[in-house]
């Protein structure tokens, strides 16, 4: 839930707890009934007020489904056992794919990208290579170290390991500067 959540849930909040107080007096009979009636009576044909009513109905809306946005498990593996469910998230997967990657000889920079398509794995590496390496072979080897490590690790078969040569250089340029 983002911090605009978070705030319209507090005043919505609020004003439940001021509502609830409010039939609370009333049904206590320490709130006179004409005074309810008063106000209702004043309530009656206003258009702000079916502007705030219908201002409250549409937080109640939003809430709701970040409420039950939030509950939803998406973006993981999931492996039952005998103890319950483990969920293994994307981006933890990431982090080990980019994690094997970067300590492959020849390999200076990479960015991963893991997604789900129905129920394979997808892993679609962008990759620096430094130029006195031979760039198949590099490639190769991190697809298979990839393959291997998440099947050691995850427990899962990747369907597709994806390389992308984006770049061959040092990265070890000065940068001229500008005077």
């Amino acid at each position: 839930m983002g911090i605009i959540d978070r705030i319209m849930l507090s005043i919505y909040t609020f004003f439940l707890a001021f509502l609830s107080v409010v039939v609370i007096l009333l049904s206590l009979r320490l709130i006179p009934l004409e005074l309810a009636w008063t106000s209702l009576a004043y309530v009656y044909g206003q258009w702000e007020a079916s502007l705030v009513g219908a201002v409250f109905f549409l937080v109640s809306i939003r809430l709701l489904l970040a409420g039950l946005r939030s509950r939803r498990v998406k973006n993981t593996i999931v492996h039952h056992n005998d103890m319950g469910d483990v969920h293994i998230s994307l981006m933890a997967v990431e982090n080990l794919v980019e994690k094997v990657a970067r300590h492959i000889r020849g390999v200076r920079d990479i960015k991963v990208d893991v997604s789900m398509a129905h129920e394979n794995i997808i892993v679609r590496m962008k990759v620096k290579i430094s130029p006195e390496s031979h760039v198949p072979t590099v490639a190769a080897e991190i697809q298979n170290r990839v393959h291997e490590y998440v099947k050691n690790t995850v427990g899962i078969e990747l369907a597709d390991v994806q390389v992308m040569v984006e770049t061959i250089s040092n990265d070890f340029k000065t940068k001229q500067r500008v005077e």
